[in-house]
């Protein structure tokens, strides 16, 4: 609720501790890297900007400071409770022939040559080999090494999804133009042991202890707060920017003066 994100917001305003001039300025950094900045940058409204951002983290990570942490048994039944849900990718391993379809190749011709090189598997010819002598990615004879699902476009996943070890597709297309591409191995996505998801299970267990503290202490602070709405008629009138702010918010505004 606003109330309660304007209560935090007055202990982060009234903390007098000055923030960590390092996170000051590895934040400012980051900004400038991000909004692609290098020089002639005014970074005072940035800098006021990251300190009250700051403010605001250490403001409510101490709030949750005392929060419950999760028990390895608490972490270990998490798991039990939702073991089918923790499954890994399946993985991988393929070689193809690509040619590609751009600027210096039309797709008739990347159609040519896709199947020349297919003619010569038929004809008995190795997959390295006719990588080799028709692929434009030749590099270890076409060899893709292994990969996780999800990590090919679709379109390449799909025509190798379903192949046995050994087996080899047909002529496929992808944004990159025509493949064929050769199963090599294929591990099944499979269940997660505990100790491989032990850490995420923490992770997201102690951000729970961690909001139910924080609503927690909010709900504390609430109880021990004077707020009170103030009618915009009964407020002194103020600058013209701070009217049309106070507009904006509605016909009044909450006021708050601790016990």
């Amino acid at each position: 609720m606003a109330i309660d994100v304007m209560l935090v917001e007055q202990i982060a305003a009234s903390d007098p501790r000055p923030v960590d001039p390092a996170a000051m300025e590895h934040q400012l950094r980051l900004q400038k890297s991000m909004g692609g900045c290098r020089s002639a940058y005014d970074d005072r409204r940035v800098r006021e900007w990251i300190e009250w951002n700051l403010r605001l983290q250490r403001t409510a990570s101490e709030m949750t400071a005392a929060a419950a942490r999760p028990t390895l048994a608490a972490i270990e039944a998490f798991y039990q409770a939702n073991r089918e849900n923790f499954r890994g990718c399946a993985v991988f391993e393929a070689s193809h022939i690509v040619k590609h379809i751009n600027a210096q190749q039309s797709e008739e011709q990347a159609r040519t040559g896709i199947e020349a090189a297919l003619t010569d598997l038929q004809n008995g010819a190795a997959f390295a080999e006719a990588a080799n002598r028709h692929s434009d990615c030749k590099d270890k004879g076409g060899d893709l090494g292994q990969f996780l699902a999800g990590t090919m476009v679709q379109e390449f996943e799909d025509a190798i999804r379903d192949l046995k070890p050994g087996e080899r597709t047909g002529i496929f297309r992808t944004p990159f133009g025509f493949h064929i591409a050769e199963l090599r191995s294929k591990t099944p996505a499979g269940p997660l042991d505990f100790q491989e998801v032990r850490e995420d299970i923490k992770k997201v267990l102690t951000k729970v202890e961690e909001h139910k503290e924080y609503l927690r202490v909010v709900a504390e602070l609430r109880s021990r707060a004077d707020i009170r709405w103030i009618p915009e008629a009964a407020k002194p009138e103020q600058n013209h920017e701070s009217a049309e702010a106070r507009v904006s918010a509605g016909e009044g505004a909450y006021c708050n003066t601790a016990k």
